[in-house]
C-alpha cells in the first residue's frame, strides 16, 4: 500500500520538529513538508496535495485553518491539535475538512491513530466533545420539529448509517457495491439536504431528524 502523505503546520519549531519526527518514525506515513503556517506550506508544496495536514493550533491562531490551496483540488483532511477543543469559537471557525480534533498534549499513539483515521475518511473526537454534539447542544424539541429538511433517499440513509458506524468511503463503496465517486456524490447530497459541513455534523443532524437511530 502507498504511504499516507502527511504535512505539518506548527508555529513553534520544537513542536514542528516533534511532529516531523513522529511522522518520519511511522512506516505507513510519508512526510511531505512542514511549515510555520498554512500560507508558507502552500507556497512550499509542489505537485499533489498531502492526504493529511497536522496542525498544532496556537491560542488565537485560527488563521491557520484558512484554506490556502488550489480550490480545484480536494482539500486535505485536517488533524487539529488545540488547547481549545471544547470552545464554541473553535467550532465556529472549523472548516469542513477537519476530520480529527485532539488536545495539544495528545500522545504520539493518539496522533498517529488520528492521522490514519483521517486519511481513511473517519472522524476522531474526544469523547466529551462527541457527547456534547449528540446531546448537550441539541435545540429544544419544539425548535427541532419546526426545522424542515429535505427527505433523504433510501440509499442516502444507508450511506448516512454507515457514516455513523465510522466507515470510510472505500468501505461504504465495497459494502454497497458502488464506486467511491458514487459514495462521494451521496455524501455531498446528504450534506446539502441536512445543511451539514462535516460527517460528524451530518450524523448528528441525521439522528436529530430521525433518519438514523443509535
Amino acid at each position: 500500500m502507498s504511504s499516507v502523505r502527511v504535512a505539518v503546520i506548527a508555529d513553534a519549531p520544537q513542536v514542528r520538529a516533534r511532529l516531523q519526527a513522529l511522522v518520519d518514525a511511522t512506516p505507513a506515513f510519508g512526510l511531505v513538508r512542514s511549515a510555520a503556517d498554512g500560507e508558507a506550506l502552500a507556497h512550499d508544496l509542489t505537485g499533489s496535495l498531502p492526504d493529511v495536514i497536522v496542525i498544532d493550533l496556537e491560542p488565537e491562531a485560527s488563521d491557520a485553518l484558512r484554506s490556502e490551496f488550489d480550490a480545484d483540488q480536494a482539500p486535505p483532511a485536517l488533524v487539529l491539535l488545540t488547547d481549545e477543543a471544547d470552545s464554541d469559537g473553535i467550532h465556529e471557525a472549523l472548516p469542513g475538512n477537519v476530520m480529527a480534533i485532539l488536545p495539544r498534549d495528545a500522545t504520539a499513539a493518539e496522533i498517529v491513530a488520528a492521522i490514519g483515521a483521517a486519511a481513511a475518511g473517519l472522524c476522531v473526537l474526544p469523547s466529551e466533545i462527541f457527547a456534547r454534539l449528540l446531546s448537550g447542544r441539541k435545540p429544544p424539541r419544539s425548535m427541532a420539529s419546526s426545522v424542515q429538511v429535505e427527505t433523504l433517499t433510501l440509499r442516502e440513509i444507508e450511506v448516512l448509517t454507515m457514516l455513523a458506524e465510522g466507515l470510510g468511503n472505500k468501505e461504504i463503496a465495497r459494502q454497497l457495491a458502488i464506486s467511491e465517486n458514487t459514495v462521494k456524490f451521496h455524501v455531498s447530497s446528504i450534506f446539502g439536504k441536512l445543511g451539514a459541513t462535516s460527517r460528524t455534523e451530518a450524523v448528528m443532524l441525521g439522528m436529530r431528524h430521525g433518519f438514523i437511530m443509535v
